[in-house]
This record gives C-alpha cells, structure tokens and sequence, in this order.
C-alpha cells in the first residue's frame, strides 16, 4: 500500500507538472485580467539559498519558503512551528530543557543537546551558523522570511548539514519611520508583547530594534509541590544597524540578546496497561517531583555583515561571536523519588567569519566561492544522580573548523545547465574529561584530540522544459566531523567517533501553473547514510555513543502552495520516509537487524488555507493549518512506550484588519482537537523510568497589533 501511495503521489505530481499548466485555465478567465483588479497570482519570493538572489521556483533543489503574511495567518511564531508548512521535518522541544531544538530531517538529526554531538541540521541566522542545539528554539524577531533546505548542503553549507540546514533571513533596516506593537494573550496566563521599530539617524544610518517578551504558565502540574510546570519566561531584543559606505560597500551591525527563566522541561511517568499506555498519574497532564528544578538560559550575539559590489562579483563578509550560558537541573525520573535527575552548567563561546564571492556575469556561466573559518569552546560540569548525588564530570571540548568551497553553474542552452561544486572541510576537537566524586577525590581523567577532513562535492543538472516548468537531478555528499562521547561516565566508554558521510541523489519537477496561479514541486531522495552516530541509554542509565550503522533512506515529497481565487489561498505538503538499517557490524548486526529507525515517520502531511472576505472597510481573514505525522520511535530500542503515536493537530485564526486604519485584531487557537502525543521520552528498564514529554494542549488566544506611526 505505502508503495503505491508513494508511486502515485509523485506520478500525479509530475504528470499535472509536465503537462500545459495552461489547460488548468481558459484564456485568463477568472484570473482577474478583464478587469482593474490585480491578477491572481503567487508572490514571486525571491531565495539566496545558492548564496545568490534567484526566484524559488527557478531554485533546483528541496526547498521550502514561509514568507509575508503567511507567518502570521499559519502561527509561525518559532521554529518548531515550521513543521506546519514543511515536509518529511520532525522539530521539538529538546527532552528536559526549555529551549532546546530537537531537528529531524527526512529520518536525520540528533536529538541529543550534548555539546560534543554536533546537529546534522545546521541553523544559521542571516548566514552567522548557531552551533547549539540549546537556545535553538528562537522566536521570530522581525523576521522576512525562513528558508528550509532539506537534504545535505555539502558544498554551500558544509558544516553539520548533512540532514539539512534552516535559514532565517531578518529584514534589513530601510530608514523607514515606523513603530509596531504586538500584544498576545490567551489560556495558561499566556502574555506576549513584541515592539519593533526602525528609523534613520542623520544622512545614511538605517536603525531597526526589536523587543519580545514571551510568558506562559506551565501546562503540567507537578502534585508533589502543587504547582504548574514547563512554563515559558522569555525576554529578548535585537537592535540592527545598516550604513552604505564607500562607493559600493553595505554594512549591517547586529547585536542580539536572550535571558530566559522557564522551567525545564518535565515529563509525565508512563506504564503499559495491557497494549494501552497510561499515565501513571492518572493524566498524561500530571507529573511528580522531588526537587523545584531550574533552567537558566542567556544568549548574546554580534554579528557584523559587510557587502561590496566589485562590478562583475560581489563580495560579502560575515564575522561573528556568540556566547550561552545555560545553567539546568531537571528530573529525568517523573516521580517523587530520585531515580535520575542531571545537572549541567553549560558555557559556550563561538566565534567565526566567511567570505563570499558571489559572480554577476551575464554570460553563460555564474559561480559562487569562499572561505569559512569557526572556533568555539564550551565548559560544562556536568552530574547525574541516580538513586544519590552521583560524580561530577567536568568536560571541556575546543572546536576549530576550517573550508574552502566553490560552486559553478554553466548554461549549455537557455533551458540547460549543470552545475559543479566542491568544498574542502578540516575540523579538530581537542576533548578534556575530569571525573570528580562526591568526597572531591578525583576518579580519572581522559584527554583526547583528533582531527577530520574530508571533500565533498555536488554535481547537479536542470532542464526547463517550458517557462513554466523545471526538471532537475543532482548527486550531493554530506560530512558531519567525529566527537566524542560527552556523556560517558566510565574511563571505558569516553570513547571517540568518526564522522558520518552520505550520499544523496535527488529527481524533482518545479512548476508555476494557472497563470503562477499554482506552484506544485515534487521530490524523489535517495540517501545512503554511513556511520550513523547514534546515542543509546543502556539499562544502568549510561550513554553510549557509537558508529552503530548504516542506512538507506528514501521517499518523495509533493509541495503544493496555490492562490486559487483573490480571496482563496492554499499550501499543502506530503512526505514519505522508507528507511532501513544496513551495512551492520558483526557486533551490531544482532542489535540492529530488524529495528525501525528512530525520528522517521513513515508518512507526513500538511494543509493549510487563508481565505479573506471583505467586510465594509475590513478584512476578515480566516486561516488554517493542519499536521498528521504517522507513528515513530523515540529511541533506538524502538520502544513502544514513549513512541509517538500517529495524531493529527490543527490550528486555526480569523483576524479582523481594516484597511485604512493602523491595527488588527485577531482570535487564534492551536491544538484545537486538544490531542495528545509524546514529543520525546526515555524508556530506561534498568531503573525503572519509563517517561513521555508530552506535547502542549489546547491554547487560544486574542492578538492585537498596533502601528503608531
């Protein structure tokens, strides 16, 4: 059955996109033409994830754009809301923090926020590259648009991409005068505001500054001390400053900054009865703890851009440095004894710089080049307490990372062109491990350093085969370094690992239809992942860390995003994940042989609409979204205890904007059939936890947005 779907879905896809997408139409009827109303047609976005400026559907590979309204009518208000418009993405709250960023693409990613195991979805924030996945759940601050590019950016992006990589691309300051307000309030005492303004100081200084507050009361009661949990307590701000200088260079200074004070993330104590899953509490709402807990997170950021226009290149510089620091302490156990709680004090600082070079040839061949060059260290005593205070292990890991890259496209024909890319990465971790017991004797030390490199390299060919209708094939490799395990609490199993490779192939169509009415895109992937790193809890509650396997993953996703009256829009998506093990180890085959990947539904898909009606001299803007993701494992064990199960969630809003007045109102609702599903657990037989996070229920709301001026 899953084969046909997948079959006939694809085959549909590119049938309707191959086929004249003017038959969807007669002439321009119904397209708004034969009148003085605009026609009816898609926004044309405009991308830079190739690192130039080129049109979304003239972009030859996996990629998703939420942009414009369209952040606001479907709720995107962080990172995790992207799943909504994206798919074969898996995005949570990291399992025991507050703001922890849990990424999987297409069956890849880590769900680990341990320093030493890097992401293999990268995150980059106006190109400066965010290494963590701690502090990752970032709400949009005057964001313009976010790019989702799935499958592994080698040549572009090659550092820990091999799943995939999410671009935030905040608007530039415009010298504009204007002051806006956002104010959010709904159940569970939620309380948001968010002000933005931008301005001009003297001739050529463009100002913009952006201030969020976010607060919400906990959804899980903790019956142990009568109080509410996983609450949000967020204040951030960001100030952006942007001059012209020379006689062609562009400079941005940007300064950010995040002070969080929630509570961890707490989890619900789980039991099977019979083949159903029960709380132990008697609500998956409901939890027990013995201690009050703590997360506090704070973020700082500069980021400086510099562009030159040389006449037939471009030249853009980016340098950074960022630091967290994030102190935690949570109980991993959901009951009122101590079976496992960890405590983990993590300072991070990183800093780095690139440069591109970007061509403005008008001739047949453009190319991209540049060098990257990241240094970071991270600082972390670190304890577990199972069943008492347990050793503290004080970890220290120094990061530096090294490329070099280049991409070239060359046009053969004006409807054909290949494309050649290639980058060089080194990267070398020096590793340090100082295990102190509860007397303050010291148990070991271990020290260990490594370095990686590898090339990687894209090879990609496109075809239009009208104006309207693009093929494309390419062949891309993906490198994540080795590490270490940072989670071993034995001499023994510190160990190091090496790197993950992947090869990933990848047939698509991209079509503008109706009279750029519909834009339906369809993927086939192919990838052949090798040494897998995978993180395992062992029945004594110790992590371990290795290159476990192999795997091939494949699937195809359907895009669809269509304006189909003035009134009427319409985005949908459908994804499909096959993944096996393979390529096992003599030692790992009986482990392994027969499992289920973790993190990979089988199947994903998204719907969402807005439909505006006018209203006197308003606008009722009605929108909605749903998600269904099919059952998928949590851990490697594929444990049936704390896998999420197959839901569907929706969310909708209806805003009221009059045209010629200068505010909106607007009521929205997520979650609305109030479902339940597990965003993440541990199953740890050896101590008796078995535990879900489960996700966040009903929310409604009223949102008011105001502009002075």
């Amino acid at each position: 059955m899953k084969e046909v779907l997948y079959r006939s879905a694809l085959a549909t896809a590119v049938l309707v996109a191959l086929g004249n997408g003017n038959a969807l139409a007669h002439g321009n009827e119904g397209t708004g033409t034969e009148s003085n109303d605009p026609p009816v047609q898609l926004d044309q976005i405009s991308v830079t994830a190739q690192r130039r400026e080129e049109a979304v559907q003239k972009t030859p590979l996996s990629l998703s754009v939420i942009a414009g309204p369209e952040l606001d009518r479907m709720q995107v208000k962080r990172v995790d809301d992207v799943k909504f418009m994206t798919p074969n993405v898996v995005i949570e709250q990291n399992t025991g923090t507050s703001s922890g960023a849990k990424i999987i693409m297409r069956g890849v990613g880590v769900e680990d926020s341990m320093f030493t195991n890097d992401p293999t979805v990268a995150m980059y924030i106006d190109d400066v590259y965010i290494a963590r996945q701690n502090g990752a759940m970032f709400d949009l601050l005057d964001v313009e648009r976010i790019e989702v590019l799935r499958g592994p950016q080698g040549t572009l992006y090659g550092r820990n991409a091999t799943g995939g990589a999410i671009r935030y691309i905040t608007r530039k300051p415009t010298g504009e005068d204007r002051l806006d307000l956002d104010l959010n309030v709904g159940n569970f005492g939620r309380r948001d505001a968010r002000v933005m303004g931008t301005t001009r100081l003297g001739e050529t200084l463009d100002v913009s500054a952006a201030v969020l507050t976010r607060n919400r009361d906990g959804f899980l009661y903790d019956r142990t001390n009568d109080r509410k949990v996983n609450d949000q307590d967020v204040l951030a701000g960001r100030l952006s400053l942007a001059s012209t200088w020379g006689e062609a260079s562009y400079a941005t200074l940007t300064i950010d900054r995040l002070a969080e004070r929630s509570t961890p993330g707490w989890a619900t104590p789980v039991a099977f009865d019979g083949d159903e899953v029960i709380p132990r509490t008697g609500s998956f709402y409901v939890t027990e703890t013995d201690i009050l807990g703590f997360s506090d997170l704070d973020q700082f950021g500069v980021a400086l851009t510099n562009e030159t226009d040389y006449g037939s290149f471009g030249l853009r510089q980016i340098l950074h440095y960022r630091t967290l620091d994030h102190h935690v302490y949570m109980d991993l156990d959901g009951t009122r004894n101590l079976l496992y709680h960890v405590e983990q004090d993590q300072k991070q600082r990183q800093r780095g710089y690139e440069a591109q070079f970007t061509s403005y040839n008008e001739g047949p061949f453009n190319w991209v080049a540049g060098v990257f060059a990241f240094q970071e260290s991270n600082d972390q005593p670190t304890r577990g307490d199972i069943f008492a205070r347990g050793t503290t292990y004080d970890i220290e890991q120094d990061t530096t990372a090294y490329a070099i890259y280049a991409q070239g496209s060359y046009d053969f024909t004006d409807r054909l062109a290949l494309t050649l890319g290639g980058r060089y990465s080194r990267e070398n971790k020096d590793f340090d491990v100082r295990a102190v017991r509860t007397d303050g004797s010291v148990a070991f030390t271990k020290s260990m350093d490594k370095t990686w490199s590898r090339p990687d390299w894209k090879v990609l060919l496109d075809y239009d085969f009208s104006d309207n209708v693009m093929g494309y094939a390419s062949v891309t490799t993906g490198f994540k370094s080795g590490g270490f395990n940072g989670r071993g609490t034995t001499y023994e199993t510190i160990t190091p690992v090496d790197e993950e490779t992947m090869i990933a192939y990848e047939v698509g169509v991209k079509s503008s239809l109706w009279h750029n009415r519909v834009h339906l895109n369809a993927n086939y992937y192919r990838l052949d992942y090798d040494g897998i790193q995978l993180t395992a809890v062992n029945p004594q509650g110790v992590f371990v860390l290795a290159n476990a396997t192999g795997a091939l993953i494949q699937g195809i996703e359907v895009d669809l995003q269509a304006q189909v009256t003035q009134k009427l829009r319409v985005n949908a998506s459908l994804g499909t994940i096959d993944s096996e093990y393979q390529n096992f180890s003599e030692a790992n085959a009986a482990t392994f042989s027969d499992l289920p990947m973790k993190n990979a539904p089988d199947l994903q898909w998204t719907l969402g609409a807005s439909y505006t009606q006018p209203v006197g001299d308003a606008d009722l803007v009605f929108s909605g979204s749903a998600r269904y993701t099919d059952d998928y494992f949590q851990n490697q064990d594929a444990s049936r205890l704390i896998m999420t199960r197959a839901n569907t969630e929706v969310n909708a809003r209806i805003a009221y904007e009059p045209r010629n007045a200068n505010w909106s109102v607007a009521l929205w609702g997520r979650n609305l059939t109030d479902k339940y599903a597990s965003a993440g657990g541990f199953d740890i037989a050896g101590l008796g936890i078995g535990v879900i996070y489960p996700n966040v229920p009903r929310t409604y709301g009223l949102e008011f947005k105001y502009r002075f001026w």
